[in-house]
């Protein structure tokens, strides 16, 4: 049962039609969750989202979608402009796990809120590099059933680094050359030296991660600047000059206004998101 049609938000109640067992973000859902022993899908966006719009008509206006969710999980839908301390906490979780974010954000949790998988927009068949929303659906359900030792251990891992960085934040701690390194390491490791940038589309130009690494860069002087060349190395200062020259050939540089888009929705740059 769809329990949206009674919210006072705008958002929630765009979808209050859906064949998917929507709660709002209460006592009540999170209870049903322990006793019934599912996980919680977390859906989180806003009125003026578009490809929060998008999920909604292709996956959950769809009866053989929404029967998956509602078999397997307890679905609760939060419009971030209504409450910015729930989106805030697992844009948190969202961005470690995939060093990305954005609407729609699509969080799996154990019925006790610990995250344990996440991500933004899902399509409704595999592209884009993704897997379909009901293969992950089913995927997730799965795991829940016959490997609930290690979602429940990629759980208490997440929440840890989580409340790691939350006490790291508040207590004026001085962050080690040593984690900086690892930092740096971890950002090569996971860059796209073939398109430029981090992640699959949709992708969101990463201005910190490239500003940390022009920073962090070694000998980050105008003569190298100037005899940079794409095929020139893989190192912290590659990277950075790598992405930026990526996006400024694309489709999401204004060449008329200057500045980019929001992000790309594909993987090379090219097709900006318009809002």
């Amino acid at each position: 049962m769809n329990l949206l049609k009674n919210s006072t938000s705008p958002y929630l109640l765009q979808h209050a039609d859906n064949p998917v067992h929507w709660h709002e973000w209460n006592d009540e859902a999170i209870a049903k969750a322990k006793v019934e022993d599912k996980p919680i899908f977390l859906s989180i966006g806003y009125a003026a989202c578009h490809w929060c719009h998008v999920m909604a008509h292709e996956s959950f206006e769809n009866e053989e979608i929404a029967a998956i969710m509602n078999e397997h999980f307890i679905n609760i839908k939060v419009d971030r402009e209504e409450r910015p301390d729930i989106d805030s906490i697992y844009m948190k979780a969202v961005v470690a796990l995939t060093r990305q974010g954005g609407w729609p954000m699509s969080v799996f949790l154990t019925p006790d809120l610990r995250p344990f998988y996440g991500g933004t927009y899902f399509p409704p068949e595999p592209r884009y590099q993704m897997p379909s929303f009901p293969q992950l659906l089913l995927g997730i359900a799965a795991s829940w059933k016959d490997d609930r030792e290690n979602i429940d251990l990629a759980g208490a891992q997440l929440t840890a680094q989580l409340q790691t960085e939350a006490s790291m934040a508040t207590s004026g701690k001085q962050i080690t050359s040593e984690e900086v390194k690892k930092s740096t390491a971890r950002m090569l490791e996971t860059y796209d030296w073939q398109n430029g940038g981090w992640g699959a589309a949709p992708k969101f130009p990463q201005a910190m991660a490239i500003e940390f690494l022009l920073r962090t860069a070694p000998t980050p002087n105008p003569e190298i600047l100037e005899g940079y060349s794409p095929a020139s190395g893989r190192g912290e200062l590659n990277a950075p000059l790598h992405a930026l020259d990526a996006m400024a050939r694309g489709g999401i540089y204004d060449v008329v206004g200057g500045g980019f888009a929001r992000y790309s929705t594909d993987n090379n740059w090219l097709i900006p998101h318009f809002d």
